[in-house]
């Protein structure tokens, strides 16, 4: 295929109209397929916590598809948990910067164009894996995969797409500093993973009016049991997680100029479950356990702009930073956000001094005790939309 007639057909993908409305008649005991975006950890550990609500109410997960790059390795804390059939498909990623700090917005759009035939294989192969699991209904962690599957094949079932990306449609969302090119490419990015016949549930810092006409529905994030169960406590030590090992080079220069700080950080490089920077500084190859137990016991939480470990650290009520990676329309959306919450502080540059003072949570403390409640007083709120318990209000 020509680069002329990729472009048209990403074009015609993208400007396909979408008829008629998702059924929304359920029954108990659905099979639900999920799809899932691997980039960071955020999307797997809303897969893993669905998953569990799901079969805790007697339905089941009877496949998983995720969107990965084959140059990495899924981290074994997200495989480990599912025992379903279980499909790994190339679908599109950003292209991460030289320096490791960012994603190259307009390299990734014309990366994607040039392996579109890849691309729509895969979503033949997902045609081939609905057909063969037969689930009730599809349940979409960001992966353009799904999205795109229905705008090829209009299938009938219904999809929900979960992510704080869809609250950008919310008249609540403060639009963040960001350039017009990075905000066309955000609502393209939303369109090809959900398209306007899908359910959107919009996880949300704060709680806010539902939008039925737009069948757009906010939603508490979703926190892991192990997260909830936790005892949190201040062993004096920050803690860091970085989507791009980039940012390694700020935390490890930080924690060199401040040696009375104790850091600890987790990345993506998984040479060795530990690599030590002089005596004050550790990083962890991403490890779930252990994770949570460092997320619980630190006392400031320091990260790029994931939205789901902020949730977490913001339950766990931790002093928090934020750091969007470069160019990342998503990451600056969730801090500008989390600002907006009054749960989190940002910043271009891992500079810990701006948090490294654990007294600064107390001008937080009002929205981090908000923002529990939202997620304790609305936890069943999602498997109430996918059980159809809120069809009356679609």
């Amino acid at each position: 295929m020509s680069g002329g007639y990729r472009i048209m057909a990403f074009i015609s993908a993208f400007q396909a109209e979408d008829r008629g409305s998702i059924p929304l008649t359920r029954s108990l005991n659905m099979k639900y397929l999920f799809f899932v975006q691997t980039d960071g950890r955020g999307h797997m550990t809303q897969a893993i916590t669905l998953k569990e609500r799901l079969e805790k109410s007697g339905h089941s997960i009877v496949g998983l598809v995720v969107g990965s790059d084959k140059r990495k390795k899924l981290p074994a804390f997200f495989t480990e948990q599912f025992t379903c059939p279980f499909f790994d498909l190339e679908s599109p990623k950003f292209l991460i910067r030289k320096n490791g700090k960012g994603i190259r917005i307009v390299a990734s759009f014309f990366y994607t164009i040039y392996r579109l035939p890849i691309y729509l294989s895969a979503i033949k192969k997902v045609k081939k894996i609905i057909n063969d699991l037969q689930p009730d209904a599809i349940v979409n962690f960001y992966e353009p995969l799904a999205g795109n599957y229905y705008h090829v094949f209009k299938d009938k079932r219904p999809m929900f797409c979960l992510g704080h990306q869809f609250f950008i449609n919310h008249p609540a969302f403060k639009n963040p500093e960001i350039n017009f090119l990075n905000k066309i490419f955000f609502r393209l990015y939303n369109y090809l993973t959900a398209g306007s016949r899908a359910t959107k549930i919009a996880l949300s810092f704060t709680e806010e009016l539902d939008l039925p006409r737009k069948n757009l529905f906010v939603c508490p994030p979703l926190i892991r049991e192990a997260i909830k169960n936790s005892s949190s406590s201040n062993q004096n030590f920050i803690l860091a997680y970085i989507l791009v090992s980039g940012y390694s080079e700020e935390i490890i220069a930080w924690s060199q100029k401040h040696p009375d700080y104790q850091v600890e950080a987790f990345w993506d490089k998984h040479e060795q479950a530990e690599t030590h920077f002089g005596n004050n500084l550790t990083f962890h190859y991403l490890n779930g356990q252990k994770f949570i137990e460092r997320l619980s016991s630190c006392s400031s939480y320091v990260t790029t702009g994931g939205f789901d470990s902020v949730c977490e650290a913001a339950y766990l009520q931790k002093n928090i930073l934020m750091i969007p990676a470069q160019n990342h329309f998503e990451q600056k959306s969730n801090a500008a956000d989390a600002k907006r919450a009054g749960i989190a502080i940002s910043a271009k540059h891992f500079d810990i001094s701006l948090i490294a003072d654990k007294q600064t949570k107390t001008h937080h403390l009002a929205a981090l005790q908000a923002f529990k409640k939202w997620v304790d007083d609305y936890d069943e709120k999602i498997i109430n939309i996918l059980e159809g318990k809120e069809a009356k209000r679609i």
